[in-house]
């Protein structure tokens, strides 16, 4: 597996509220209905092909479990039944391998599409967890079936204990260095581990320590002038250190981090992030990457999505008493930027409920 490949006012938020107040005690599934019909039809014509596979057209049109777990959470989102269920299709077919889990890359311009069977946790996690809201929104018993095969099989091969804690490894395999371990936090999504560990079944326990041990790794996770998660850290016996053999970057896969925690309402966590985006040297928008060690930033700008991030990230650390914002679409963004844009619009619809679980 190359992961180096991966990549207003009070008034209107109380009215906010009270329209959500009859899903408000979901713990499982759409916690509020809605549709973001115009992003959501663009989204489709520009990446995903044949209504069944998402492409990442950043990356030579390749499909990962990821894209396809993000491709489903947006159809259920927008109550698009027959594209979540051809995307599911595709990707149990073409992705799922024997053990439940999702072989992380498919490459239409290879002889082999999936020559690397290794998956990526949070492609997992995304699948079990669109399903279960899918089920949840359809009252389809098959997809809950199958998320729980999926969360079964994350717990079994992904969930392991190491120096006292329940760490989540990117991948079943590949990841460990001698006494130390490599986990990428952007993988541990946030509002999908706790709603594992709020739904019915055996394992609950299970999914809250998991959460609690990450956010204490996450916590712990603290580099730089800004004091930030790199994307790739190793763990061991000593503290918590920039893995070695990735960029030491806060960068492409950390701003997914801030991203699930504002989904979770995990307010107080999302203070650093935002004063390292808002340093007067970046100009209100956050770089591509921000060096760890060196403070350097990319000499390129971040897409779209990033934007759509920190407006996020500002709304919940703000407590939500603004005007809801919401990203659109453009023919600029590719596919990580359309969809981090989409991510951010649900979280900005579910962020004010997540605490009521």
């Amino acid at each position: 597996m190359n992961e180096s490949d991966r990549r207003s006012n009070g008034g209107l938020r109380r009215a906010f509220l009270k329209g959500c107040a009859a899903v408000a005690t979901l713990t499982l599934g759409p916690r509020i209905a809605w549709a973001d019909d115009q992003n959501w039809s663009t989204f489709k014509r520009r990446f995903i092909q044949n209504g069944e596979r998402v492409v990442d057209t950043g990356n030579n049109d390749v499909s990962h479990s990821e894209s396809q777990g993000w491709g489903m959470l947006f159809a259920e989102s927008n109550g698009d039944k027959e594209t979540f269920q051809k995307l599911w299709e595709w990707t149990s077919k073409t992705l799922q391998r024997g053990d439940g889990l999702f072989s992380w890359r498919w490459s239409p311009k290879v002889a082999e599409p999936v020559a690397d069977k290794n998956n990526a946790a949070d492609g997992d996690v995304l699948i079990a967890w669109a399903l279960a809201r899918a089920a949840k929104r359809w009252e389809e018993s098959r997809w809950a079936a199958n998320a729980q095969t999926i969360q079964a099989a994350i717990l079994d091969q992904l969930a392991i204990e190491f120096q006292g804690r329940l760490i989540l490894l990117p991948a079943a395999q590949g990841f460990t260095r001698g006494e130390r371990r490599i986990v990428n936090l952007s993988y541990y999504v946030w509002p999908a581990i706790h709603d594992f560990a709020q739904s019915a079944g055996g394992e609950q326990a299970r999914w809250r320590r998991l959460e609690a041990d990450g956010l204490w790794l996450l916590d712990n996770a603290a580099f730089g002038t800004y004091r930030l998660p790199p994307d790739w850290l190793s763990i061991g016996s000593q503290e918590p250190r920039i893995a070695d053999g990735w960029p030491p970057y806060f960068g492409f896969d950390a701003v997914r981090i801030p991203l699930y925690l504002a989904w979770r309402n995990e307010q107080a966590r999302l203070g650093r992030f935002l004063s390292a985006w808002q340093t007067p040297q970046f100009g209100g928008k956050p770089p591509a990457w921000i060096n760890l060690k060196d403070g350097s930033v990319a000499p390129f700008p971040s897409s779209g999505g990033y934007e759509a991030v920190l407006v996020l990230t500002q709304f919940v650390s703000d407590g939500m008493q603004t005007k809801p914002p919401f990203a659109t679409l453009t023919d600029t963004d590719d596919y990580y930027s359309a969809s981090l844009k989409l991510l951010s619009n649900i979280a900005v619809r579910e962020a004010p409920l997540a605490k009521r679980t």
